[in-house]
């Protein structure tokens, strides 16, 4: 567990991630991934739907969000989040990162 993924802990109050629970749990839908953020911005413009992408910060961390999203056709629509941890980004999928 790494010191970046703990400091996003506490700026989510630990809805996301908790570190304290069975050794550290995720609360949400996640998928690690190397892909930068501008990457995920890059591959959205293909997905079958999307709204606008939102830029913020949360504990010092970058994040994207999408409100809704539906990367392939025929799959649920939904929100999504990419927050850069620096050495790896977390995708959140069902998780828009603007709400906290």
């Amino acid at each position: 567990m790494s010191e970046n993924l703990i400091k996003f802990a506490v700026a989510t109050n630990n809805e996301i991630f908790d570190p304290e629970w069975n050794g550290g749990e995720w609360m949400v839908a996640h998928v690690e991934t190397h892909e930068t953020i501008e990457q995920f911005i890059e591959s959205s413009n293909n997905w079958a739907e999307r709204t606008a992408p939102k830029f913020g910060e949360i504990g010092g961390f970058k994040f994207v969000a999408w409100a809704n999203c539906q990367a392939v056709k025929g799959q649920t629509r939904d929100s999504m989040s990419v927050v850069d941890l620096g050495d790896i980004r977390i995708a959140l999928p069902g998780t828009d990162l603007t709400n906290f």
